[in-house]
């Protein structure tokens, strides 16, 4: 909203000859937001911390046999909510949630209520399950996996009739409905409309992306590098279709918004690299669902907002890696075989029981995911 009441005052005060004209360039506020949501979650974190721990907020680990694992029991849970509020107050600090009127008449909406509105949802939805896990005594006695599915499933739909819809949606007409195709330039392969068929990819989006972050949380500082990294790309890419030369480089739409879009997810990875202060090794707080989940939920959401549903595949390796680890043992293996297929799921479970330590496990899933984040950004070039 800075940039709103910059808009609002500059003429009549003459700002744009002051040093406040910064807060009007995106890159600025860019840097701004990374540090607003880095110091507010640096600073209320212990707090946060002490009071989740004497509400009784701990957590519960399951039985896998494993020292390392029954240590963990106790931890204060729910750190998600540090997540979710330093990348609010960042947000509506330096994002603009209003719509851009172009010289030629086309209003672009603004993305930003789009994403405040996937964070919370999603965040709401971990925090529930963090609570009746808590409450029940268990961390398998919280929302049940069908109920999740179907809130899971009806934002899905909801974020895709404003996505695609006129006057919601940040995309021109002519592209909201296209799939764009990572690394290949539309002069060699069109990028395909699939008119209707979009509303089921955007529920498979929010469906895969958000469960397979939440498999992925499961030793101390995994999650959270790898999801810095994904957003930090996928906010590179909101950066491009902003910049009306870089777009035409990329060939990509030009679409103004999406410089809200960059800017908060320079919020999401300044908020994730705080949190991993205190989520490194020796974890002082977890995340919980309800940071996985607000995670995850954004994930989808910016990927969808990008066209970078494909490009998820490889930009988030690690997690396609935990959830086909998942499926494989629990839906085929137990689900339809009946019996085990893996040793261990998620995959890092697997490492663990193999007799890795859990800190090599987390710093090779970093090196590979920040791997992955390269080859994601040289689809840029490709294109």
């Amino acid at each position: 909203m800075v940039d709103v009441l910059y808009l609002w005052l500059k003429d009549e005060y003459a700002l744009d000859t002051t040093p406040l004209r910064l807060v009007h360039f995106a890159t600025f506020r860019m840097v701004l937001a990374f540090l607003t949501s880095f110091l507010v979650v640096f600073l209320i974190s212990p707090r946060v911390i002490t009071m989740l721990y004497k509400r009784g907020m701990r957590d519960r680990v399951r039985n896998y046999d494993s020292t390392a694992a029954q240590s963990k029991t106790g931890t204060p849970t729910m750190g998600g909510l540090i997540i979710v509020g330093g990348v609010l107050v960042s947000a509506l600090l330096w994002c603009n949630p209003l719509p851009r009127t172009m010289p030629d008449g086309v209003v672009f909406p603004s993305p930003v209520p789009l994403l405040l509105m996937t964070i919370l949802f999603f965040g709401g939805i971990g925090a529930l399950d963090d609570l009746l896990k808590v409450n029940r005594g268990g961390s398998d006695k919280g929302m049940s996996r069908r109920l999740k599915l179907m809130l899971q499933f009806a934002y899905g739909i909801f974020f895709a009739m404003l996505v695609l819809g006129e006057g919601t949606s940040p995309f021109p007409a002519g592209m909201r409905t296209e799939l764009y195709l990572p690394g290949i330039p539309p002069s060699f392969i069109a990028a395909p409309n699939l008119g209707l068929f979009y509303y089921p990819l955007v529920v498979v989006a929010f469906v895969a992306i958000s469960n397979a972050i939440n498999f992925a949380d499961g030793l101390d500082g995994l999650a959270i590098v790898p999801s810095a990294l994904v957003i930090g790309v996928l906010g590179i890419f909101a950066y491009v279709f902003s910049h009306e030369a870089l777009a035409a480089t990329a060939r990509f739409a030009h679409v103004p918004t999406m410089t809200e879009a960059a800017i908060f997810a320079a919020a999401f990875v300044g908020a994730g690299i705080g949190f991993l202060w205190f989520n490194s090794y020796p974890a002082q707080v977890f995340m919980g669902d309800t940071g996985s989940m607000a995670i995850g939920g954004t994930v989808a959401a910016l990927s969808i907002l990008t066209k970078s549903e494909l490009l998820f595949i490889v930009l988030g390796g690690i997690f396609v890696y935990e959830f086909v680890s998942v499926l494989i043992q629990d839906y085929i293996g137990i689900g339809r075989v009946g019996r085990r297929l893996m040793m261990r799921a998620p995959a890092h479970h697997q490492f663990q029981h193999m007799g890795v330590a859990e800190t090599k496990v987390v710093l090779r899933f970093w090196i590979v995911s920040f791997l992955f984040a390269l080859i994601s950004l040289a689809t840029l070039k490709l294109r």
